[in-house]
């Protein structure tokens, strides 16, 4: 009996959670299709009905990832945009988001991983970048005169924080770094003259 377009989906959901969960904790060499699909609690033979290979996986998977971080998420009808992107930066720079308690971000936990990967691969990092630097400015120039260039150089350095906080064992340490881009973003943005 064939299988319902439901369940397809639900097997192919299940892939790309186990995927983002094993990619952005072990690295793509590091982990096996095997790996993923036990994790997924599926046989190894429902993986090509899905996926053409383990880097079109690893490319879904970085989509999925995206699209369901906080980022990702509209904003809520009660907050301006302010608070909203201050909200949304908050919790990216967080401990919750570096030990996985929400959707961890592609940008930040594959960072070095998708460097040597196929052009592919790295084209869809570099598209996910921009819509996530493109979603910060359109929230920050409702309230900011912050260029575009800034909220670029804001947007790395939120990426790049979450990246260099996950190598550090000394809690006392990430957490500084992580409020250390916190307090100077918040300056950045509100130093603007629309502030004034």
């Amino acid at each position: 009996m064939p299988l319902s377009a439901e369940h397809k989906q639900r097997s192919r959901q299940a892939i790309l959670d186990s995927a983002v969960t094993l990619f952005t904790q072990q690295g793509f060499d590091n982990t096996s299709i095997d790996q993923i699909m036990a994790h997924a609690q599926l046989t190894r033979g429902g993986f090509y009905a899905h996926f053409t290979s383990k880097s079109d996986l690893y490319q879904q998977a970085m989509l999925n990832a995206a699209s369901h971080s906080r980022l990702a998420f509209p904003k809520p009808d009660q907050l301006d945009d302010e608070a909203w992107f201050f909200k949304l930066l908050d919790g990216y720079l967080s401990n919750a988001h570096l030990d996985n308690k929400q959707t961890p971000c592609p940008l930040a936990f594959l960072v070095t991983d998708v460097a040597v990967r196929e052009a592919e691969v790295r084209n869809t990092y570099a598209s996910i970048f921009k819509k996530m630097h493109r979603r910060m400015y359109n929230y920050s120039k409702t309230f900011s005169s912050s260029s575009d260039q800034d909220l670029l150089a804001m947007t790395a350095m939120m990426i790049g924080s979450v990246a260099i906080a996950r190598t550090m064992d000394d809690g006392a340490a990430r957490r500084k770094l992580l409020q250390a881009s916190k307090q100077l973003i918040h300056r950045l943005l509100s130093s603007d003259p629309l502030h004034d």
